[in-house]
């Protein structure tokens, strides 16, 4: 192959209670279009991010996509699922965003020596509105708030509602998603870093969502609802954020996308 082209979609982790482990795409796209060719590395970024990712090989983007996706197209080679996550979470450090980016809809992620991957279709009638607040939060620095230790009441409230949560998506329960969405295990050890988060759950009743989560460490909130109520929670928390960015956005079905061009 002489020319590929890879279509990522964006991804929410942590999913409240599933720390680690769950993810959703989000139809928002990175795109990347590798060619071979002699001579030098040469990258280009252009649209969100232009300007402040580094343009040569320290980007994450360039290395992620670049060394698992790309490669293996221009390659030839054979890549199921499972292949790509063992290849692409080192990257990223935790399985769960890489694992929606694969694969699209919700997905279920377990790394070590063998990662796995399984993805459940999103239910009818679920959306989401996102909420991005005027700063950036380092994941690195976000992580540094968890506490070493968690309580087992703690772990095991996060876990009943984990189990939940999945099996609320597999069913498409939308009634079980209020008390699946909540969290013990890292949610409030962040809330110090999350103001508009924190205020977000405050106004759940008048906002009329089923509930929020940190959407991966922070600092954006994802709002969980009713598909046909999307765009009026949207305009109800613009309302109440004014200097947030807020998004109405659906469930996002298709993963990696790759076009390749022979020679």
């Amino acid at each position: 192959m002489k020319r590929i082209s890879v279509s990522v979609p964006a991804s929410s982790a942590n999913l409240g209670p599933g720390y680690d482990c769950l993810g959703v795409a989000l139809p928002l796209r990175n795109i990347l279009e590798v060619e071979r060719r002699d001579g030098p590395l040469e990258v280009s970024v252009s649209g969100a991010g232009a300007g402040a990712l580094p343009a040569d090989a320290t980007n994450l983007v360039v290395r992620s996509f670049a060394q698992v996706w790309a490669a293996l197209a221009l390659q030839g080679r054979p890549h199921g699922d499972d292949e790509l996550l063992a290849l692409a979470a080192p990257l990223e450090g935790h399985p769960d965003n890489v694992a929606a980016a694969i694969a699209g809809g919700f997905t279920l992620a377990l790394d070590g020596e063998r990662p796995l991957l399984r993805r459940i279709e999103p239910p009818a009638g679920l959306a989401f509105v996102l909420a991005l607040p005027d700063h950036e939060l380092c994941t690195t620095e976000s992580r540094k708030h968890l506490r070493p230790d968690v309580p087992r009441a703690d772990a095991v409230y996060s876990l009943q509602r984990t189990a939940l949560l999945v099996l609320a998506l597999v069913e498409g329960d939308l009634d079980a998603l209020p008390p699946a969405l909540d969290d013990r295990l890292h949610q409030p050890d962040r809330a110090a870093l999350t103001p508009m988060f924190c205020s977000i759950q405050e106004h759940l009743a008048e906002l009329g969502a089923y509930g929020c989560t940190l959407s991966g460490a922070g600092p954006g909130t994802l709002l969980w609802v009713r598909a046909e109520q999307a765009g009026e929670i949207a305009a109800r928390v613009s309302a109440l954020l004014p200097d947030a960015r807020v998004l109405p956005l659906a469930p996002e079905p298709r993963g990696a996308l790759i076009s390749a061009q022979s020679a």
